[in-house]
């Protein structure tokens, strides 16, 4: 089998982002989502260059750590990554103590995104989990720019 240009795309957008999701690969390559989707199974199945993971509409695809490893041998390929549960609440909990400490507001939604690479559903189940083990964490508030922060 022969790379196409989408394939190549695909590959150039994954090496500059931790992953991709079927819209924006539609959108890099310039096609319909039913074509895309083809592409990125094929990439995923019958080149082994990438791993799905999620489900439904959350699914998304980064590059084989091999794969990424080879192609930028001097980058760190699992600096973008998602991280695991645990990582991503010791992380999270770390910075709110830190802007704590420093007198900083706290973090939104989309900041903790930003931090941990997870949806807005899975921050909310992650912060949900957080302050029912820590009682010091208050928030989000309402609204946009509605803040965790540390008591």
């Amino acid at each position: 089998m022969r790379l196409s240009v989408d394939h190549l795309l695909i590959l150039q957008y994954l090496l500059r982002h931790a992953e991709l999701d079927t819209a924006t690969a539609a959108e890099v390559c310039q096609r319909q989502d039913s074509e895309v989707r083809e592409t990125l199974s094929e990439m995923e199945r019958d080149f082994d260059y990438l791993e799905r993971g999620g489900t439904g509409r959350g699914t998304y695809y980064i590059l084989r750590h091999d794969l990424h490893r080879r192609l930028i041998s001097s980058g760190q390929p699992d600096r973008d990554r998602r991280m695991n549960w645990e990582a991503a609440k010791t992380r999270v909990l770390s910075i709110l103590k830190v802007h704590a400490d420093r007198d900083e507001p706290g973090l939104t939604n989309a900041d903790i995104r930003r931090i941990t690479h997870l949806d807005r559903n899975q921050v909310l189940r992650l912060m949900r989990e957080l302050k029912s083990e820590n009682s010091e964490i208050s928030g989000p508030g309402r609204g946009r720019y509605a803040k965790y922060k540390i008591k």
